[in-house]
């Protein structure tokens, strides 16, 4: 699977906090300062730099640890962030970083905190120094944006499934069919707003779509309000080398009684129509289109491929 590693520096927290909440969204992952690097920390596959800007430059750690690990930084997919106050001094330095280090795939200035009694003697005067220089001064200030740095991480999360290896599609399309069709069960997740359910649920599966049967329940609550669901189907864990189980990502609709593909699916679960038709409450069917299907499955490794794949159907 591909491993992210989070190298930063942080004085007062603000970084390190934020490097800790990207290896959560960004896991497989590890964070750790330049001075806590080690080589087998080399084979990662992506490296993610960050630092805050003090007195409107980067940390001078980040820049000596590049320095000294150009060579097979150059090799690896690279990509920068840094913590500020002013967002204008934070991308002017990425921009510096990106010219030593060569393309990097994303870079993001992200918000930082100020607060003067915090300051040791030393970043006080270069405060005081830098504000007289540039003729501005700097008040408390706190522009730390949880929100913010969580879509930066699913935006590296998106450029990071972009690095894996992906086998032939057709190949991978029949496995995913074989998997789900060998299954009938599966939890679906719904939410809207604040309001969020699981349910356990028997399904079909036909070319590209899941089929839910329901006598009702929450599950509509948010379904009729919020279209987008996640499916989970899976085994049972019994090791790290027997993972199998698939993450869906797609979008609901209800399919009408009057409608022939409601008939379809309820033949294709092999129930009576009429029995159905004749119950003395209603039967829901929830139509799922697929969207994307990321599949850890350890039997992948055995065929030459990387054991998480991601396929998007059409």
């Amino acid at each position: 699977m591909q491993k992210t590693l989070i190298i930063y520096e942080s004085k007062y927290g603000t970084t390190e906090k934020i490097a800790k909440y990207l290896s959560l969204v960004l896991g497989p992952a590890k964070y750790c300062k330049t001075s806590e690097f080690k080589d087998e920390f080399k084979d990662f596959d992506l490296i993610l730099l960050g630092s805050p800007i003090y007195s409107g430059k980067i940390v001078p750690k980040i820049i000596d640890f590049i320095e000294k690990n150009i060579n097979w930084l150059k090799t690896k997919k690279i990509a920068l962030f840094c913590t500020c106050i002013s967002t204008k001094d934070g991308n002017e330095n990425l921009t510096k970083l990106e010219k030593i280090l060569g393309k990097v795939i994303t870079k993001r200035a992200l918000g930082g905190i100020l607060k003067h009694n915090k300051l040791d003697e030393e970043d006080s005067q270069a405060l005081k120094e830098f504000s007289e220089k540039i003729g501005f001064t700097f008040d408390d200030t706190d522009n730390f944006n949880l929100e913010d740095i969580i879509n930066y991480g699913l935006e590296l999360k998106s450029l990071k499934d972009d690095l894996i290896p992906l086998m032939p599609s057709l190949q991978l399309k029949n496995l995913i069919e074989e998997f789900l069709d060998s299954h009938n069960t599966c939890t679906l997740s719904t939410s809207y707003k604040e309001r969020v359910r699981s349910t356990p649920i028997e399904y079909t599966y036909n070319n590209c779509y899941i089929y839910l049967i329901s006598e009702g329940g929450e599950k509509f609550a948010n379904l009729l309000l919020n279209n987008n669901v996640s499916i989970a189907v899976y085994e049972d864990y019994i090791g790290m080398n027997n993972l199998a189980g698939m993450q869906i990502t797609g979008i609901a609709s209800l399919i009408g009684k009057n409608e022939n593909e409601y008939k379809d699916v309820i033949t294709r679960k092999g129930l009576n129509l009429n029995f159905i038709n004749n119950m003395v409450v209603n039967m829901n069917i929830i139509k799922i289109k697929i969207i994307k299907i990321e599949f850890l499955y350890s039997k992948f490794k055995k065929m030459g491929y990387e054991p998480k794949q991601i396929f998007i159907f059409d």
